[in-house]
């Protein structure tokens, strides 16, 4: 990670999250920053530290790292503006490492999107992040999968420089849809059964705010749980519910309810979704 200059195409919520993470590994002057909406990045650079470039070939320029934190269908107008730095004549000191977290778009996309004519079979490495909203705290589950092109040094940098922003993991490509599905998306499915749980509590008789520390806490301390103790969530599950209590009766109206059915095929439709937005 030594000497690593890092450049963020975008900053939005999940850019931000990122840059933040990624200060408290290298120095922040070593973080250029451009957006289109200049207020984005001038707040996090006057906040941080970090250094604003002018356009996205100036980010090129600079860094080693490059994360395209825009929309999907921006991803190849910013890949047409700085691929003519990846050609033959470049001025180029190195070759970036491009990183996108745009969803739906593939490796192969970020590619061909960087080939230009006279350099076909130049190398170019390629990451693909799926990062979720939890960044934002540190707790964000990331997955990362690259091109062959790209070093195993680089993946333990990028790794690294992540690290800050929650748990890294690697995983092939084939296997994203289905990570966006769960981890991308899955923030909004707990945020959604936090918000039931506490409307239940209400309904108790807790004040509001209260009842959302409640919901929150028992939801995070029970994904702790599972992550600490190795168990298996049916087993955790089992050893809550007293026979003929309270808790073997909620579990049997959840079911009753359709609860894991509603849930698998949410994820079905964002994975779904997931796939239709990486053929566009």
């Amino acid at each position: 990670m030594k000497g690593a200059k890092v450049g963020f195409i975008g900053c939005g919520v999940m850019g931000e999250a990122l840059i933040r993470a990624i200060c408290k590994q290298i120095t922040p002057s070593q973080v250029y920053l451009f957006d289109t909406d200049a207020a984005k990045s001038s707040l996090l650079i006057k906040e941080l530290g970090c250094t604003q470039v002018k356009n996205a070939g100036d980010i090129a320029l600079k860094a080693t790292h490059i994360f395209l934190a825009v929309k999907p269908a921006v991803v190849p107008l910013v890949l047409k503006e700085i691929a003519p730095l990846f050609g033959p004549s470049s001025a180029l000191p190195h070759t970036p490492v491009i990183i996108s977290i745009a969803a739906g778009v593939n490796l192969a996309s970020l590619t061909a999107n960087l080939l230009i004519p006279g350099n076909p079979d130049k190398k170019i490495q390629c990451i693909r992040l799926m990062p979720n909203l939890p960044a934002i705290v540190g707790e964000s589950m990331i997955a990362l999968c690259a091109n062959p092109d790209v070093e195993i040094g680089e993946i333990e940098t990028v790794k690294m420089l992540l690290s800050k922003a929650g748990r890294v993991e690697q995983v092939s490509e084939t296997l994203m849809d289905g990570v966006t599905a769960v981890s991308g998306s899955g923030p909004a499915y707990g945020f959604m059964f936090i918000e039931a749980l506490a409307d239940a509590a209400v309904s108790f008789g807790l004040p509001r705010k209260q009842a959302y520390i409640y919901a929150a806490q028992t939801l995070k301390g029970a994904a702790e749980t599972v992550l600490a103790t190795g168990r298996h969530p049916a087993e955790l599950k089992d050893s809550v519910c007293s026979p003929a209590g309270t808790t073997i009766e909620a579990v049997k109206t959840l079911e009753e309810e359709g609860f894991r059915s509603a849930i698998m095929k949410a994820a079905k439709a964002a994975f779904e979704k997931s796939i239709e937005l990486g053929t566009k």
